[in-house]
């Protein structure tokens, strides 16, 4: 076989991984000047209670996605004209799970307790739960539809809107401002790109081969133990800053928050370079050597130096909150040495996703979230946890090199 016909099935992964990567830096960049501006706006022990209100819909909305949107990136590649069916009944299931996992939040006690911190918070809740919960779902379905390049223009008009309805609405509205500036965008942003996906799908979906929908057995082996994984991510993204905020106070928190936000920005971001890898391996499984080892370099070549960079300018990006929020500079700085062995566990968790191993994906996952929980809740101090957190990736990464030398590149080509 010809290099160009085993460069083939890879052809636009890059570009995708980059466009989705772009995008994560976008709305990362956003998230800053957006936190900038709150810690500017807002007290301390404000931005820790709104910071909180922003990591519940977060919470909810990944728990609420049922693991659906990384289970498209396999499914759609293979469903061909069958795609309409498809996203039909996966949109009706998001959905339903952004409703009654916003509805539970706002109901318990302690989500109780978090809503209520905001004015309005209850009304504004299930509002900014159910619409994220589709507004993420979405960027995964653009990726399995081969238009990856329209999530950085998705999330770059998200982001421009959400930070001019902060700036406007900050200095009057206070907290309930910044709440506004995330809810309004996101149900706007919804209800556009449902628009521009159901057209792209009548328009390409007659004309593609007749292709296949995953049977009951296909979501069984990816989603049962999938799902759980993807809580225990979206756990390790937003439960973190609670336990914080109640182990340590709602001004420790906003140091935290900031912190932790910079962290899962580069997270999700290295997941996102990886996605079209998941797309490609899922149409191509043949060409797997190539493709891990394309995507493995790549992905080293563009976040090793960004984690170098943000180390040596960690205090600077954080004198930008504050002279208060340069207390974080170490834990920062522990934290961005533990994302350089986190970037194996994210090609290891793409691997296993390409090939429906929803165990293998639930494993690392679950690794992951588990330690970085159990730190949040019994070391003494922040700069523990950081520690704790590097080593624990350091021994995950070893254990996936192991897999990836035994099911990809140990296998014959």
């Amino acid at each position: 076989m010809t290099a160009s016909k085993e460069s083939a099935p890879g052809k636009g992964m890059v570009a995708d991984g980059l466009a989705l990567s772009a995008s994560a830096a976008i709305t990362a960049l956003a998230g800053m000047v957006g936190w900038v501006l709150a810690a500017r706006l807002l007290p301390a022990a404000a931005v820790g209670d709104t910071s909180a209100f922003v990591s519940g819909f977060l919470l909810v909305a990944g728990i609420a996605e049922l693991g659906l949107g990384p289970a498209v990136l396999r499914w759609l590649p293979r469903a061909g004209s069958h795609r309409p069916r498809l996203l039909l009944r996966t949109y009706l299931a998001v959905l339903a799970g952004g409703v009654i996992g916003s509805v539970v939040f706002v109901l318990v006690p302690a989500g109780a307790d978090v809503v209520h911190r905001v004015p309005a918070g209850v009304a504004w809740f299930l509002a900014a739960g159910i619409g994220w919960t589709l507004f993420q779902f979405q960027d995964a379905v653009l990726t399995g539809l081969g238009l990856a390049r329209w999530v950085p223009v998705e999330n770059t008009s998200f982001s421009v809107a959400r930070l001019g309805l902060l700036a406007g609405l900050g200095p009057v509205a206070g907290a309930l401002g910044l709440v506004v500036s995330w809810a309004v965008p996101t149900l706007i942003g919804v209800a556009v790109l449902t628009v521009l996906i159901a057209r792209s799908v009548r328009r390409t979906s007659p004309a593609l081969a007749l292709g296949v929908l995953p049977d009951r057995r296909e979501v069984v082996r990816l989603l049962a133990p999938s799902y759980p994984a993807m809580v225990c991510v979206v756990v390790l993204y937003n439960l973190v800053p609670l336990i914080v905020l109640h182990r340590f106070g709602a001004e420790a928190n906003a140091v935290f928050f900031v912190v932790w936000t910079a962290i899962n920005a580069l997270d999700v971001a290295a997941t996102a370079f990886v996605n079209p890898l998941v797309v490609r391996l899922s149409a191509a499984p043949g060409h797997a050597r190539s493709l891990v080892t394309g995507a493995a370099k790549r992905l080293a070549l563009v976040f090793v130096p960004l984690l170098a960079v943000g180390a040596a300018l960690a205090w600077v990006m954080l004198t930008i909150f504050g002279p208060e929020y340069t207390q974080g500079t170490g834990l920062l700085r522990v934290l961005l040495a533990a994302q350089v062995p986190r970037l194996v566990v994210v090609l290891g968790v793409a691997v296993h996703l390409a090939a429906g191993r929803g165990a293998g994906v639930a494993l690392l996952q679950a690794a992951t979230a588990c330690s970085a929980v159990v730190l949040a809740l019994v070391v003494p101090a922040e700069s523990g946890f950081g520690v704790g957190m590097l080593a624990a990736q350091g021994v995950i990464a070893v254990a996936v090199l192991v897999d990836l030398r035994h099911r990809v590149f140990g296998a014959r080509p």
